[in-house]
């Protein structure tokens, strides 16, 4: 249950991100007047992440791609901070902290040692079942 959690919460997270990776793009973000930002790929492969880590994590294959997909999503958090910042009307944090908070639960699920147990106990590949199970 508490893996169902994690990827629904690692999932969900990634809308947040994936909202402003659509405006940045919408805007222009992607090619700047002197050329590309390169930058910006980061704004569109952070939820990309986040949501492929979540899928592996429900196909029971690792808990560490899901705990790890937080850092590229804390990276933009921050970056959205640092520009909000810097203007004059800014606004309080409360957008900023609303797309750390579910991917940040979606870690602490995903690292917690239910999960891990639940990861390692995956049914062998049936591959392998018939290998080691054919006679010699």
């Amino acid at each position: 249950m508490a893996a169902l959690a994690a990827a629904v919460a690692g999932i969900v997270g990634a809308l947040p991100p994936a909202f402003v990776a659509v405006i940045a793009v919408a805007l222009g973000g992607l090619s700047a007047d002197t050329g590309p930002d390169p930058w910006t790929y980061l704004l569109i492969l952070a939820p990309v992440l986040q949501i492929c880590a979540a899928l592996w994590l429900l196909a029971r294959r690792g808990w560490l791609p899901l705990v790890l997909a937080v850092l590229p999503v804390a990276l933009l958090t921050a970056g959205v901070v640092w520009a909000a910042s810097s203007t004059e009307d800014a606004g309080g944090p409360g957008w900023a902290l609303l797309m750390l908070v579910l991917p940040v639960l979606a870690a602490v699920l995903a690292a917690t040692p239910r999960v891990r147990r639940w990861i390692a106990g995956r049914p062998p590949r049936e591959r392998a079942r018939r290998v080691s199970a054919a006679p010699s």
